[in-house]
């Protein structure tokens, strides 16, 4: 069984907790210790003050002044040597090196700190293994999340026999653009998962449209538009995906405010918007459709780059022309989908 979302807060170990009696124990030995020395020089400078003169007074007062001069010269020795100390102490916690840690442990005598390295190395320790348990219980939502935003594309996409497919190839385009693009490693990824739930929102569109055959009336058309904006009503909801919602809600929309659902132009269209409109056009013109037959990648990328500042971005329909050209991006030829239609059981008669 997995474990809860909400972990019990990791416990310091019980070798970690016996060095804080230890560590108490160390500071008080020297501070008796300071204590005793003080109390030893009071009493010799009242002891040699009496010897010398016979005010009780005088003597009292050079005891005073030989305690209160011997404690401040301990204290500066003891701080300046505790500073040069904490100093690399917090040069080794500053570099992070394991290597160095160990040398500072090596090369160090006095016991009071040793006891201070060794708590620290123990908290720090502590430390790095709760990250790396929440990294990993990260890692692991995210393999789950991923896992099962592409059954939902594939669920989505088994609909129609002619749609199989399609939101891997669009999610593998988009992806592919936007590293040739530049953008980062966590934004291809933001991008990835969009282009795969870029469809999600006809789960809400009835069956006979998403699987009729032959072209769409403009009746039908209007339906099957709301596809962006159910498809972000169904991920809004999960914090999550809220990142992934403008490449679903608005991957329809056209650089001369012709698309939809909300007719945005220009810049107002998010890149990642943008990026999966090339990709999923691109798709939908290189392979068979039930109104269309599939074209050839050249003559899709001509059509692209003649819409190119009207209906796409420029530099997306450049990215997709140099991917495909290069062979960095593999088109591969479809075969016309073939639809099995359920056939309703014929009944014996006697």
């Amino acid at each position: 069984m997995e474990d809860s979302p909400r972990r019990a807060v990791r416990q310091a170990p019980p070798a970690e907790l016996a060095a804080v009696p230890r560590l108490r124990g160390r500071v008080f030995t020297r501070l008796a210790l300071a204590f005793f020395v003080v109390l030893a020089i009071t009493l010799a400078a009242v002891w040699f003050a009496g010897d010398a003169t016979d005010s009780r007074v005088l003597s009292l007062a050079a005891g005073a002044i030989a305690g209160l001069a011997g404690s401040l010269v301990l204290a500066l020795a003891w701080s300046r040597r505790f500073e040069s100390r904490i100093r690399r102490l917090v040069t080794v916690i500053g570099s992070g090196s394991p290597t160095l840690s160990e040398e500072l442990v090596r090369g160090t005598s006095d016991k009071l700190f040793l006891e201070v390295i060794r708590s620290w190395q123990g908290a720090v320790r502590t430390l790095q293994e709760g990250w790396l348990d929440k990294q990993d219980e990260a890692r692991r939502n995210y393999q789950a999340l991923a896992e099962l935003i592409r059954m939902m594309a594939k669920a989505v996409d088994e609909r129609a026999a002619y749609l199989r497919g399609h939101s891997e190839r669009v999610s593998q385009y988009s992806a592919a653009i936007a590293e040739k693009l530049g953008l980062d490693e966590k934004q291809v990824e933001k991008i990835r998962l969009a282009s795969l739930l870029h469809d999600i929102g006809t789960l809400g569109i009835e069956d006979y449209l998403v699987t009729k055959d032959g072209p769409l009336s403009p009746d039908e058309f209007e339906i099957i538009k709301a596809h962006t904006v159910k498809g972000a009503a169904i991920l809004r909801p999960i914090e999550m995906l809220h990142d992934l919602i403008p490449g679903v809600e608005l991957h329809h929309e056209s650089l001369d405010g012709m698309g939809y659902p909300y007719g945005l132009k220009g810049d107002d269209i998010p890149l990642m918007a943008r990026i999966i409109a090339v990709a999923d056009s691109f798709d939908a013109m290189t392979t068979p459709r039930p109104y269309q037959a599939a074209m050839n990648s050249e003559y899709v990328l001509e059509i692209m780059k003649r819409l190119a500042g009207t209906r796409y971005d420029p530099a997306v329909v450049n990215a997709l022309t140099v991917l495909v050209r290069s062979g960095a991006l593999e088109v591969k030829p479809m075969r016309v989908p073939v639809s099995f239609r359920m056939r309703r059981p014929m009944v014996e008669t006697a």
